[in-house]
């Protein structure tokens, strides 16, 4: 029988040899995605080739930050919801409303009303 000291020993030692495996397989992952990424990218180079037509590029739409103070004026502005207020400023209703849950209550940013009568006000 094993002392409980040992025992101890025994599983931090398959805690760490767990991690280790856990490091390589998510390295050999990344290695195999890498892998995969450039066949794909051999594969439309091959079809550009072919067709003689190029593939259009995927494009990600730039990330707008805003400060609590535009969302402040957009709402003094006439905006009463998140989507007037991301309208206004040219980004998204869901980072308008993580702005809003962040930082509105110190701004006095306040709503009224429920789902359909749901508006925003500054104090």
């Amino acid at each position: 029988m094993t002392s409980p000291v040992a025992a101890t020993e025994q599983i931090e030692d398959l805690q760490r040899q767990i991690e280790q495996l856990k490091h390589r397989a998510i390295l050999e992952l990344k290695v195999k995605l890498a892998e995969a990424r450039a066949l794909v990218v051999e594969l439309q180079s091959q079809i550009e080739k072919f067709s003689g037509e190029v593939a259009p590029e995927k494009t990600r739409k730039a990330r707008i930050s805003v400060t609590i103070a535009q969302v402040v004026d957009a709402i003094k502005g006439g905006a009463t919801n998140y989507r007037a207020i991301a309208t206004k400023l040219g980004t998204s209703a869901a980072t308008v409303a993580k702005k809003i849950k962040t930082e509105g209550k110190a701004a006095g940013i306040s709503s009224t009303g429920q789902k359909a009568a749901f508006a925003l006000r500054v104090k």
